[in-house]
């Protein structure tokens, strides 16, 4: 279970975040495919990501399968990579700094993978696992082009290249899953009309990698035991590394009238009056229910958040058709009290 999840969150993270590395551009893509336009670079490596589980002070191996679907030959050399992942932004970039000098304990094979075009190759990948080591290491295994390096128009060396992240996770008894909330927030304490933009932020506390999951509920009070609304947290299944804090957004858009953002890429009121019975009006509390396992059982996490919905607009325009309403009213009441009265008089002076 926690190698799918693992799988999970590094696809996300390659997807989500662009990989720079100084005078090479990096032709990587989702699922570990590089094709460069117009150097027909197109390269597959599967599995991508490679999550691996090792045991400290034994040997194992894995496999990687490498895809030519280039119209040429392609040599490629295999190396190895570290990741840093800011724990602000998020954004993932490589470096030469390997953890607990993986390096050593490390062998890629072979050396160069010359593979013709439509053909594929394996590429062995041998852990010497030492018996002090642990608990969990995000790197990458990058397949380098041996061709000569081009230039682009601004004078940037390119050396084609594809990386496959490699999450090793060390199997310790000492293994530790934590997690703690610490922000939940609404964007504002007041909205005209929906949606509501909320922000959790989860901190990894443990020296595992762990994927928390949860629920927001929206409700009028925090005792309601019916929500008026769900909203899921980490939908995508992202995972958060140890020591690290990631943040989560999610918004409540079941609303009428919602704004919506056009292609202008300004906020416009959609009216469907489909759900007119999903006007929404007062005070609500959103509790955010996030969970982790921490090996033997499920960890619920618990904050709540207040905010109102006060549609003024609508408000106001209720407030003047009831003000048109009750002039109107009040004047043909005194048109048919003076026609009435005139009426009588005249019946009167008849007699």
């Amino acid at each position: 279970m926690l190698t799918n999840h693992l799988r999970t969150w590094l696809r996300n993270t390659i997807q989500a975040w662009p990989l720079g590395v100084v005078a090479i551009v990096i032709a990587c893509v989702p699922l570990g495919r590089a094709n460069a336009a117009g150097n027909d670079f197109n390269i597959q490596v599967s599995p991508s990501p490679l999550v691996v589980s090792l045991t400290p002070g034994q040997t194992q191996t894995a496999t990687l399968t490498v895809r030519n679907f280039s119209n040429h030959s392609e040599s490629l050399n295999p190396g190895l990579k570290g990741v840093h992942t800011d724990s602000g932004t998020q954004k993932v970039s490589l470096n030469t700094v390997l953890p607990a000098d993986i390096g050593s304990w490390t062998h890629l094979a072979p050396s160069t993978l010359t593979i013709e075009p439509g053909q594929s190759k394996q590429l062995t990948v041998t852990f010497n696992t030492p018996s002090n080591v642990g608990f969990s290491y995000p790197v990458a295994v990058t397949l380098t082009s041996t061709r000569a390096e081009s230039q682009t128009s601004t004078g940037t060396a390119i050396k084609p290249q594809v990386v496959v992240f490699t999450l090793i996770n060390i199997n310790r008894s000492d293994a530790k899953s934590g997690m703690e909330i610490t922000s939940f927030k609404s964007e504002k304490s007041r909205y005209t009309f929906l949606p509501a933009n909320f922000s959790v932020t989860v901190k990894n506390t443990g020296n595992i990698i762990s994927q928390p999951s949860g629920t927001i509920f929206i409700q009028h009070s925090a005792s309601d035991s019916k929500p008026i609304a769900t909203i899921p947290i980490n939908k995508g299944g992202g995972y958060i590394l140890p020591g690290t804090s990631r943040t989560f957004t999610t918004s409540w858009k079941d609303g009428f009238p919602v704004y919506e953002t056009g292609q202008d890429g300004k906020n416009h009121l959609k009216w469907d009056w489909k759900h007119l019975n999903e006007l929404r009006f007062g005070h609500y509390t959103a509790k955010a229910v996030v969970i982790y396992d921490n090996g033997q059982q499920d960890v619920p996490l618990t904050a709540t958040a207040s905010f109102w919905v006060v549609p003024w607009l609508l408000l106001l325009g209720a407030l003047v058709v009831i003000a048109l309403l009750i002039m109107g009213i009040l004047t043909w009441g005194k048109l048919v009290f003076l026609g009435t009265k005139k009426v009588r008089g005249y019946a009167h002076r008849t007699k």
